[in-house]
C-alpha cells in the first residue's frame, strides 16, 4: 500500500511563508526595476518635413532693445531641436543638418512649457499665438496670459474651446513677452512648431496599461515630447516634494539639450 505523508501544519505555515516572501521580494524587485529606469528622449522619424521657410530654429527668446530686465538665464521654450537629418537617416557626408524647434503630440489641445525668467511686475503682457499652415490663427485672438510666481517654468494650455489641432499639420505658435508698455514692437519672443500625430497600434496598447510615469516613458522613447513632458509635468505639480520625478524631469531635459534649465522650479499656473 502506497504511503502519503503529509506536511505538518507547521512545515505547510513555513512554506506557504516562504513563497510568499520569495514573491514578494521579486514584486519589489521588479517594481524597483521600473522604477530606475530612466527618462530619455529619442528623436522622431517625421513623415512629412516642415517648410523651410520661416521655420524656428532657436527655443531661447530674443529682444531687439533688451526692454525686459536682463537675466542669467534666457526667455526658454522647452522643446527639442529636432534634426531631419537625422530623421531621414541622411549620414552622409556634406547632408546639411537642419534643426526645428519641433514637438509632436497626440492631443488635440496640446499643452506648452516655457521658462520665464521675468518678476510679473516687470512684464507688461503676456501672450501665446498659435497659426496653421495657412497662417490662419487656431485661437479666435492671441490668449492673455497673467503670471504668477515667476522666474520659473510656466504651462500653456490650449483652451478646449478653441479649435482642435488637425492630424498631420504642422502650427506654429508664438510665445511673446512685452516688458514695454509704450512699444509693443519690442517683444522679446521664443517661437516653434507642433504636430499632432496618432501613435501607432502597438504604442496605443502599452499606453492603456501603464502608470503615469511608465506613460512619461513611453512617449519619450516615441519622440512624442508635448505629451512626455506634461504627463510629467503634471505629476510633479500633484507630487512636489517627490524627489524621483524631479530626477525624471531634469533627465528628460538634460535629454534635449535643457540642462540649464532642468533644476528651475514649476511656477503655479497662470491665468489665461
Amino acid at each position: 500500500m502506497t504511503k502519503i505523508n503529509f506536511l505538518s501544519p507547521l512545515k505547510a505555515l513555513v512554506l506557504s511563508a516562504t513563497f510568499l516572501l520569495v514573491n514578494i521580494t521579486q514584486l519589489a524587485a521588479q517594481s524597483q526595476q521600473s522604477n530606475t529606469t530612466r527618462i530619455w528622449f529619442f528623436q522622431p522619424t517625421l513623415e512629412r518635413q516642415p517648410e523651410n521657410r520661416g521655420a524656428p530654429r532657436d527655443r531661447r527668446g530674443a529682444g531687439t532693445r533688451g526692454d525686459c530686465p536682463a537675466t542669467n538665464k534666457p526667455l526658454t521654450a522647452l522643446v527639442p531641436l529636432v534634426s531631419t537629418t537625422a530623421n531621414q537617416k541622411q549620414v552622409t557626408t556634406g547632408t546639411n543638418n537642419t534643426q526645428y524647434v519641433l514637438g509632436l503630440t497626440t492631443s488635440e489641445h496640446p499643452t506648452f512649457w516655457f521658462y520665464v525668467p521675468y518678476l510679473p511686475k516687470n512684464l507688461n503682457s503676456v501672450k501665446f499665438v498659435i497659426l496653421d499652415e495657412k497662417n490662419n490663427s487656431l485661437t479666435k485672438e492671441p490668449i492673455p496670459i497673467t503670471l504668477f510666481n515667476t522666474p520659473g517654468v510656466i504651462r500653456v494650455n490650449v483652451p478646449k474651446t478653441e479649435k482642435p489641432l488637425e492630424i498631420g499639420q504642422y502650427y506654429h505658435w508664438y510665445f511673446l513677452i512685452d516688458c514695454n508698455p509704450q512699444n509693443n514692437s519690442e517683444d522679446i519672443a521664443v517661437e516653434g512648431l507642433v504636430q499632432r500625430i496618432v501613435p501607432n497600434d502597438e504604442l496605443t496598447r502599452r499606453l492603456k496599461t501603464a502608470t503615469p510615469r511608465q506613460r512619461v516613458a513611453l512617449y519619450a522613447q516615441a519622440g512624442i515630447w508635448q505629451d512626455a513632458l506634461t504627463t510629467l509635468g503634471e505629476l510633479r505639480t500633484r507630487q512636489r516634494q517627490d524627489a524621483s520625478l524631479a530626477t525624471d524631469w531634469k533627465d528628460l531635459l538634460e535629454s534635449v539639450g535643457l540642462e540649464n534649465i532642468s533644476t528651475e522650479a514649476i511656477a503655479p499656473c497662470c491665468t489665461l
